[in-house]
């Protein structure tokens, strides 16, 4: 299993990402490969906090070289394509808790046919918090067969996630993992844990969105539309 992580400015979230993820070598028979996207962050680059933080679990770390406000189509493909196999795509405010990891990776034969939606659930106080589009598990093979996310949408907030999972949804079955549950961190609790550097107004993509499903979500071309490297 290959896991998807998009980083901007993130820096505690991040240190309770690392520590989660460390957790893992107690319950796995095989640790997960972590992908980890830095979307340019100005003020504290995510190598800055792995450097001082020991990951157990295999870590590549990415850094998408221009700021581009809300590119997480972007930072998503380019972890997407650099996994293989099985990808569990996440936000960085949501936690994947070792026993639920465990669950996820070794309870059930994945389909690839299929993409699977975790049940999300409020850290705090583990009650119920609406499901989310941008956390998923999906086979790279079915990644790549509908052209990964659309970037079409960098640079404004918001409908990258609505859009791919539409396009998913016409070469794979959802299934709703409710033995799976994920655990969304609140700002209350950790105050980096959600961007606050750009604003959500979402009208220009929604607009966009509608354009596009007008004309029957064509798959997107062009992926990484920016400089990045690898480093680490």
């Amino acid at each position: 299993m290959n896991m998807v992580y998009i980083y901007y400015d993130n820096p505690e979230m991040l240190g309770l990402q690392i520590a989660c993820w460390n957790s893992y070598a107690n319950v796995l028979g095989r640790l997960p490969e972590i992908f980890l996207i830095d979307d340019a962050s100005p003020r504290a680059p995510a190598l800055d906090v792995v450097n001082r933080l020991k990951c157990e679990c295999p870590l590549h770390v990415f850094r998408i070289q221009e700021n581009i406000p809300w590119n997480c189509a972007g930072a998503r493909n380019l972890g997407c394509l650099q996994a293989s196999g099985w990808i569990y795509m996440s936000d960085m405010d949501t936690l994947l808790l070792k026993e639920q990891a465990k669950q996820l990776f070794e309870g059930h034969s994945l389909d690839s046919r299929c993409f699977y939606s975790p049940k999300r659930v409020v850290y705090r106080n583990s009650r119920d918090y609406k499901r989310s589009q941008s956390i998923l598990v999906f086979h790279k093979d079915r990644y790549l067969q509908i052209g990964g996310y659309d970037e079409d949408y960098a640079g404004h907030y918001g409908k990258e996630d609505r859009d791919f999972w539409d396009r998913l949804l016409r070469q794979a079955s959802l299934i709703h993992r409710d033995d799976v549950l994920v655990h969304w961190v609140e700002p209350c609790v950790v105050k980096d844990a959600a961007t606050s550097d750009y604003d959500r107004d979402s009208s220009r993509n929604e607009a966009l969105f509608n354009y596009k499903r007008a004309l029957g979500l064509v798959n997107p071309t062009n992926p990484l539309r920016f400089s990045w490297k690898k480093i680490r």
